[in-house]
C-alpha cells in the first residue's frame, strides 16, 4: 500500500521493517544508485499546497529535516521531497507537519534550487509507479479496537480511482509545459558519457499528428534512462519539460521523470522495458500501442532491421544484431570484438591480427566459429563499454561501418593479388546513434537471433561448411556426426581422391565449365585432376614475400650472395687499418680469425655476451666481418645466430638488405628493401642477455621488415568439361605439410615435395591415368594495366596422404 501508519506501541521503527530494509542517512545519498533495500526516515519541516502540473497531476512538495540523532552539522540535514501522481491524493490529508515519516523505494535526483535554498544537493522523488510507500509514524496513535485486527495496520487513505493521464500530440506541444507524451522513436543514441558527470541519451520521436520531438534525457545511471534498443520502438514519457533549443522545442526529463518502451515489432509482447518497479498500464494504454505499432509500420519508412552480416555491403554502415564470442584490447586505441550472427559474409573478411592468448572466449568456440565471425574493431568513447561486455552476450552494435581496406602495393603481385578485404569499424562518437546495447532475453530480436545461431549449428546448414574438418571432428560442444560416420567419410576421400577438403564438405560440386562462366568473386568446389604444373623445378616455387608490402621476390642464389660478400671484403680491407687490433664493447668480445685462403684475410668475429654459464657455440651469437659465402655457410652449421656486419662507420651496420641480414639454426632471413628501415647494429646492445634473441626480436630492434618463405605454384585443373589455372601459394604449406623455410636447407623435404607432386601429376603419365582431386577455389579480379584479368586460387584443401610419403 502506498501510504501506511507506524504506531509507537509496535516499537521503534526498524523494529516494523523486515530485516532487508537497512535506514540510510541524507549525506550518504547517492545520484543514480537503486533504493531498493533502504529507506529514510525525517519529520516534515514544511509542508507546502499540491500543485498542478501542465498534464494536469498533481504533485506535493515536503522538506524533511533528518532526526536529531543522525541530522548533519552541514545543510545536508534538510532535503526537499516531491510526491507526483496518485500518491498526492493518499498523502495530502495524511502527512502534516511535524509528522514523522519513512520513504521507501524513492528515487535521488539533484536538485535545482540547492543554490538557493540552502538545503541538500539532491531531492527525493516518489510516485507510485516506482512502487514508492510513505511511512506516517504517528505518536498519539491510540491502540486499534477490538474491531480492528492487531496485525493489520491502520491505513490513512482516501479511496480514490486509477489516475487517469492526459497524453498531449506531438503537434500540440508547447514551451514552458510538463506533458505526457506517447511516440515512435526516429532516431536515438545509446546512454552515453556526458561533458559532466551524468549519462545522457538523446530520442527524436514522432507520432500520427505529424509532430516531431527531440528529446534530451540525463541521469546519474545509464540503468534508469530509458531502454530502446532499436527504430521503431514505442515510447511513453511522464512528466517531460518542454522548452526551447535552437528555434526548435526540445523535451528534457523534469522531476518525476519516467518511461515505458515497448518493441515496436507488430504482434510483440506488450511487456514493456523500465526501470520503475510499478507502473500504471490500461487497456486505453494498449490500445494506443497497438495502435502506433500500426500506423508506424503502415506510413513511416524508419523500421530498419538488423542487417545480417550475409546482406552486408561494402561503405555500408549499418546495426548488427549478433552474439559476442571473443574480445581482445588491440591496444589503447582499440578494441577487438569477435561476434557472429549465424549467417556468412559472402566477401573476403579483414582478419586483426592479435595473440590468441589475449583473446578472451573460449578457444573450442573461436576455432569452431572461425569461417562465420568477423572482427570489428571499436574505438574511442566506447573502448569502456567494449572491455566490460562479457562473452557469450548478445548485442546490437550501432553504426558499424564497412569498409573495404585500402588498396595496396598488392596489385604489384600480378595473378597473385586477391580482391580487398571487408573491415568493420565501430568508430567513436555518438554520431548516427552509435554504440554498443546488450540485448536482455525478453527482447523479440534476441529471439530471432538465436534462431538464426541454432540454425547456423546445424549439420544440414550450407554454413557449416565453413567450419574446418577439425573443428567438426574434435570440438564436443560443436556439432558433429558420430564417429564412425567421420571415419568412413575421411577414408573414402583417401580411396576416391588424392586431397581433402578441410572445409565446405556441405556445398555442391560444381563442374569447371560453369566456374568458367560464372562472373567473380566466387567460391566453388570442384572434382579434378591435375594435368600440369609450374615450376617444374620446385626449388623455384619456394619465393620470398612482405606481408607488410606484400610484394612477391626471388631467393638470392648462391653466386649473387658470395659476389656482393667479396665486394663488401675488398671495401672493408680499403677502409681500415692494415694491422687491426679487435676492440671490445661492454656487450660483446672480439677476436680476430685468420682465413683460409692464400691473402691471409682477417676475419672479425663479435661474440655477443650472454648470462648463460655455459657458452656453447650453438647457442651463441655472434657479429661476423669480412666473411664469404663458403665461410658464412661453415659458421652457419656451427653458431646458433650471425649477423654479417661492417665497420666502414663509425658504428656497426648491415651490410644491405640483398643479403641475408641474420642467419639463424641454419635459417637465412631476408628483409623487405621497401619496408625496412634498418638500424645500426649497435641498437642490439638494448636487449638484455637474457631477453630472447629470437629472428622476429632482432628484426625489431634493427628496423627490418621480415621476409617469409612462401610456396608459389600455379596449377592446371581439368575435369572434362574444362580446364583452369588456380594459383597455391598462401595456403600451400598447409596444403603440403611443409614448411617452405625448412625446405631451402632440409634435403629430405625437398624429396618429400617432389613424391607428393609426383603422386598428384604422376610424370610420364597419360592425363587419364592422374589422380582425382577434391579442391576448393575461388575467383577473383587481378588488374593487368587497364584490364582485368580473371584468376583462381585453391584454399581449403590438403594432401590426403602427406603421413605416408
Amino acid at each position: 500500500m502506498p501510504l501506511q501508519q507506524l504506531r509507537e506501541s509496535d516499537g521503534p521503527t526498524e523494529a516494523q521493517f523486515p530485516s532487508h530494509l537497512q535506514r540510510i542517512e541524507f549525506d550518504k545519498l547517492q545520484l543514480g544508485s537503486a533504493y531498493v533495500d533502504k529507506y529514510v526516515e525525517g519529520t516534515i519541516l514544511v509542508k507546502y499546497p499540491p500543485h498542478e502540473l501542465g498534464t494536469g497531476e498533481k504533485v506535493l512538495k515536503i522538506v524533511l529535516e533528518e532526526s536529531t540523532a543522525q541530522q548533519s552539522m552541514s545543510n545536508q540535514g534538510t532535503i526537499n521531497t516531491f510526491i507526483f501522481g496518485k500518491l498526492v491524493e493518499d498523502c495530502e490529508l495524511a502527512l502534516n507537519q511535524g509528522d514523522t515519516v519513512v520513504l521507501t523505494k524513492f528515487q535521488v535526483t539533484k536538485s535545482p534550487s540547492a543554490s538557493k535554498d540552502g538545503r541538500h544537493t539532491f531531492q527525493l522523488e516518489l510516485s507510485e509507479e516506482t512502487g514508492a510507500t510513505v511511512f506516517v509514524y504517528d505518536k498519539s496513535a491510540k491502540e486499534p479496537t477490538a474491531a480492528c485486527s492487531v496485525t493489520e495496520p491502520m491505513i490513512r487513505r482516501p479511496k480514490v480511482g486509477i489516475q487517469d493521464y492526459v497524453y498531449v500530440p506531438l503537434n500540440k506541444i508547447k514551451d514552458g509545459v510538463t506533458v505526457n507524451v506517447y511516440g515512435v522513436v526516429k532516431f536515438f543514441k545509446p546512454p552515453y558519457r556526458s561533458k559532466g558527470t551524468d549519462f545522457c541519451s538523446t530520442v527524436t520521436i514522432v507520432d500520427p499528428s505529424n509532430g516531431k520531438l527531440n528529446c534530451v534525457l540525463f541521469s546519474g545511471n545509464a540503468d534508469l534512462l530509458p531502454k530502446i534498443y532499436k527504430v521503431g520502438d514505442v515510447v511513453r514519457f511522464h512528466r517531460i519539460k518542454i522548452q526551447e533549443f535552437n528555434q526548435e522545442l526540445q523535451a528534457i526529463s523534469a522531476v518525476g521523470f519516467s518511461a515505458l518502451i515497448f518493441d515496436g515489432t507488430l504482434g510483440a509482447p506488450m511487456k514493456p522495458r523500465t526501470s520503475s518497479k510499478s507502473y500504471q498500464f490500461t487497456a486505453t494504454d494498449q490500445q494506443t500501442v497497438e495502435g502506433l505499432r500500426r500506423w508506424a509500420n503502415a506510413n513511416l519508412s524508419i523500421h530498419k532491421s538488423s542487417i545480417k552480416l550475409s546482406e552486408v555491403k561494402p561503405a555500408e554502415y549499418f546495426d548488427l544484431t549478433c552474439q559476442l564470442i571473443a574480445k581482445a584490447a588491440v591496444d589503447r586505441s582499440a578494441v577487438l570484438l569477435k561476434v557472429w550472427d549465424g549467417t556468412k559474409c559472402p566477401h573476403p573478411l579483414w582478419q586483426i591480427p592479435v595473440d590468441m592468448n589475449a583473446l578472451e572466449g573460449d578457444p573450442a568456440d573461436i576455432q569452431r566459429l572461425c569461417k562465420l565471425t568477423v572482427d570489428v574493431l571499436v574505438y574511442d568513447n566506447h573502448i569502456k563499454a567494449a572491455n566490460s561486455l562479457k562473452v557469450g552476450s548478445y548485442l546490437r552494435i550501432h553504426n558499424i561501418h564497412a569498409k573495404l581496406a585500402t588498396p595496396s602495393s598488392e596489385k604489384q603481385s600480378g595473378s597473385l593479388a586477391t580482391e580487398p578485404e571487408l573491415e568493420f569499424h565501430l568508430h567513436g562518437g555518438t554520431s548516427y546513434g552509435r554504440g554498443i546495447t546488450v540485448l536482455p532475453e525478453t527482447c523479440s530480436d534476441l529471439q530471432q537471433l538465436k534462431q538464426f545461431l541454432e540454425s547456423a549449428l546445424s549439420a544440414d546448414q550450407d554454413s557449416l561448411g565453413d567450419l574446418t574438418l577439425l573443428a567438426m571432428l574434435n570440438t564436443s560442444r560443436g556439432p558433429s556426426a558420430p564417429s564412425g560416420d567421420s571415419a568412413v567419410h575421411v577414408e573414402r576421400c583417401h580411396q576416391e581422391s588424392a586431397t581433402v577438403l578441410t572445409a565446405h564438405q556441405h556445398i555442391r560440386a560444381t563442374s569447371l565449365q560453369e566456374v568458367l562462366g560464372q562472373t567473380p568473386p566466387h567460391k566453388y568446389r570442384i572434382r579434378a585432376k591435375l594435368v600440369n604444373y609450374e615450376p617444374k623445378a620446385l626449388y623455384q616455387s619456394v619465393k620470398l614475400y612482405c606481408p607488410k608490402c606484400r610484394l612477391l621476390q626471388e631467393i638470392p642464389d648462391d653466386d649473387q650472395i658470395d659476389g656482393l660478400l667479396q665486394d663488401v671484403c675488398s671495401l672493408d680491407s680499403t677502409a681500415v687499418d692494415p694491422d687491426p687490433q679487435p676492440h671490445d664493447a661492454l656487450w660483446y668480445e672480439t677476436t680476430m680469425w685468420e682465413a683460409e685462403d692464400q691473402r691471409r684475410r682477417q676475419i672479425t668475429v663479435r661474440l655477443v655476451k650472454t648470462d648463460r654459464v655455459q657458452r656453447t657455440p650453438e647457442l651463441s651469437t655472434i657479429l661476423v666481418e669480412g666473411v664469404t659465402l663458403n665461410e658464412l655457410h661453415r659458421l652457419s652449421r656451427r653458431f646458433g645466430t650471425i649477423i654479417p656486419v661492417t665497420s666502414r662507420t663509425e658504428c656497426l651496420t648491415l651490410n644491405g638488405l640483398s643479403i641475408p641480414f641474420l642467419i639463424q639454426d641454419e635459417k637465412w632471413h631476408y628483409g623487405c628493401k621497401h619496408c625496412s628501415d634498418p638500424q645500426p647494429v649497435n641498437a642490439l646492445k638494448t636487449l638484455s642477455p637474457a631477453e630472447s634473441w629470437e629472428s622476429s626480436v632482432i628484426a625489431k630492434v634493427l628496423g627490418i621488415q621480415l621476409l617469409r618463405y612462401v610456396f608459389v605454384m600455379k596449377f592446371t585443373l581439368d575435369d572434362g568439361s574444362g580446364s583452369l589455372d588456380a594459383f597455391l601459394w598462401d595456403e600451400a604449406e598447409r596444403f603440403f605439410d611443409i614448411s617452405a623455410a625448412d625446405i631451402v636447407i632440409n634435403d629430405a623435404l625437398q624429396k618429400k615435395l617432389t613424391r607428393i607432386m609426383d603422386t598428384l601429376c604422376p610424370p610420364r603419365t597419360d592425363p587419364d591415368g592422374c589422380p582425382w582431386l577434391e579442391c576448393c577455389i575461388k575467383s577473383y579480379y587481378v588488374s593487368e594495366g587497364s584490364e582485368e584479368k580473371i584468376c583462381y586460387q585453391l584454399f581449403d584443401t590438403v594432401f590426403a596422404g602427406a603421413e605416408g610419403i
